[in-house]
């Protein structure tokens, strides 16, 4: 029954006309900027020729701001302790606030998180909007992710796996060490989330079926509830992303958002486009192998290496994590794996590395944390040492390939190509890079069936 109500949701939905020359229309009239925090990189897989910088001074900021108007900011939040994520997230809202003073310009923000509901929420939004100046502002959460399978219907946050549609607290990434849930529901995952700062009655949500009737006053008298302080956005169509969105954009009341990438692309008015070819992606031919990255633990992702494993033949190399936390042990592996991957890029072998599989764990959240980003350090020193330049780089998980891009191969500003496939951004690197134009595959840990990996490989050898 749940699966027969929202597969006829979603078909409903997609027969819709889109609304982006409205949006389009509407962000012209109003001359808005729109700029998204991203907590990884992942948050860039639904649009196209937007640019993304992993540095906020004010200069680099005001040069974006006069320039682009849509922009990512890639913080990499998410790899973060909380109170740092708090103290990144206020500094970028107040350089934003100044900036966007100095310049007369109108700012929607937006935080961009994870489909999956793993990161820190509340407390960054909250800061976000403290740097931004933003007092009262209400809280959107729009966690909808269409390309990856995620709706939320009823107030309930599903994840589609197969043909079935399993609510969010049920999938292992609602085991997630450092940003585990227990509610799908999004009214209950918000009072959870915040220990019980916020209370039900603070809390509010706009149907699908208020969406698909296009009601914007009704919507509108939702939003402008003075006790309202969190808002729900159901949503199982690109449709209802681009209605809220116009009602947004029409209306003069004080939001920040917490969004997955969906909404980004709603309301920035992009069409969508089908994904990138290899042509498209690669350019002219080269001899030299490509490199694979995969360093996220989701089990997604290992059943998709483990594919791989079984039906590919490139160079497999593991990083064992318990050698990474030995320093004399991976000063050793360190030195073998930069040989290994120069020789058979330049022999026109595709090299997957990857870590072990066996997840390390701490005694604490943030000792989890550490370990995790102590692994993305060890990927960082080995990107840092090769020299050979591959075909590309694919990056596989969150943190792994926001540092990959940012310390292991010195990327400042990136312009997003598309997608490679449905949820997977496509980077052109900039010339400050160490490989300057590479095309740099984002692949997050939870998208993509038990083939997708596989599937991207053979579409670009």
């Amino acid at each position: 029954m749940l699966r027969t109500t929202l597969l006829q949701s979603i078909e409903e939905g997609n027969r819709l006309l889109g609304r982006e020359a409205e949006i389009r229309a509407e962000l012209a009239k109003n001359q808005k900027s729109i700029v998204i925090l991203d907590d990884d990189p992942t948050g860039t897989q639904t649009v196209y020729d937007v640019p993304v910088i992993t540095e906020w001074t004010e200069e680099i900021l005001e040069k974006e701001l006069l320039s682009s108007p849509v922009f990512f900011i890639l913080t990499n939040s998410r790899s973060l302790h909380a109170e740092a994520a708090d103290t990144l997230g206020q500094l970028i809202g107040t350089r934003l606030h100044k900036l966007a003073a100095k310049h007369q310009k109108k700012l929607i923000v937006i935080s961009r998180s994870d489909s999956t509901l793993r990161g820190h929420y509340p407390n960054e939004v909250n800061a976000l909007a403290t740097g931004l100046h933003l007092r009262n502002a209400k809280h959107l959460l729009i966690p909808a992710f269409f390309e990856g399978g995620r709706y939320t219907h009823n107030d309930i946050h599903y994840v589609k796996e197969g043909d079935k549609f399993i609510p969010a607290a049920e999938t292992p990434f609602a085991k997630d060490n450092t940003f585990g849930y227990e509610s799908s529901n999004l009214r209950e995952w918000i009072i959870e989330k915040s220990e019980g700062k916020v209370t039900p009655d603070h809390i509010a949500s706009v149907s699908v079926q208020m969406l698909r009737q296009q009601a914007p006053e009704a919507i509108k008298t939702i939003l402008e509830q003075p006790n309202t302080t969190h808002i729900v956005v159901n949503a199982t169509s690109y449709n209802d992303l681009q209605v809220i969105a116009l009602v947004i954009l029409q209306n003069t009341g004080s939001f920040i958002f917490r969004t997955a990438a969906s909404f980004i692309n709603a309301i920035s008015g992009i069409a969508l486009r089908s994904c990138l070819s290899k042509n498209q992606i690669l350019g002219k031919p080269t001899q030299n192998g490509a490199l694979v990255i995969v360093g996220s633990y989701v089990p997604k992702t290992t059943a998709q290496l483990e594919h791989v494993k079984k039906n590919c033949n490139a160079v497999f190399l593991e990083l064992e994590v318990s050698n990474v936390l030995n320093p004399i042990l991976f000063s050793k592996e360190l030195a073998s794996l930069v040989s290994q991957i120069d020789r058979h890029i330049a022999t026109g072998e595709d090299v997957v590395l990857f870590t072990s599989r066996t997840v390390v764990k701490g005694s604490t959240k943030n000792e989890s944390l550490e370990i995790v980003n102590r692994v993305s350090d060890a990927l960082i020193a080995i990107i840092k040492q090769i020299e050979n330049r591959p075909k590309y780089l694919v990056a596989k998980g969150g943190i792994t390939s926001s540092d990959v891009a940012t310390k292991g191969l010195g990327v400042r500003r990136a312009t997003i190509l598309g997608q490679v496939l449905k949820g997977v951004p496509v980077w052109k690197l900039g010339k400050e890079a160490k490989f300057p134009g590479l095309p740099y595959i984002v692949f997050p840990g939870n998208v993509g069936d038990n083939n997708a990996l596989l599937e991207l490989i053979t579409l670009l050898k």
